[in-house]
């Protein structure tokens, strides 16, 4: 076989050799455009999503901070309360005293003229 027939038969095979590569390429470049894509939207979901995250935890810690507030805003309600109510409380028993005193100064005193009327009825029959 001369060279011009080898080249004859084989520029053919090039020539369908080159057009599958041109459409590998081609193949390639948009798998490769995709994967960009997709790597952006990736890169954008995760920069969103940890936007969000960050806010969700700013809020958290609100709220815990809120939460602790609330408790100690409530303990020291109650300490104010049961302060109240114990200074009421004394304050009650005290008067509560004082009237016991009275009522029973008040006896004593009835008691004395009652055994004194007793004891002059008794010296006046005796």
């Amino acid at each position: 076989m001369t060279p011009q027939k080898r080249l004859d038969q084989i520029e053919p095979l090039f020539a369908e050799m080159l057009a599958k590569q041109d459409e590998t390429s081609a193949k390639v470049e948009r798998v490769s455009a995709q994967v960009r894509q997709l790597i952006v939207t990736t890169v954008e979901a995760t920069t969103t999503q940890s936007d969000n995250i960050r806010f969700l935890i700013g809020k958290v810690q609100s709220l815990e901070q809120g939460q602790q507030d609330l408790r100690t805003e409530t303990k020291q309600g109650f300490e104010q309360v049961k302060e109240d109510l114990r200074t009421e409380m004394k304050q009650g028993f005290e008067q509560v005293d004082k009237r016991i005193e009275q009522v029973q100064q008040e006896l004593r005193t009835e008691m004395q003229q009652g055994f004194a009327q007793i004891a002059a009825l008794i010296e006046k029959k005796g």
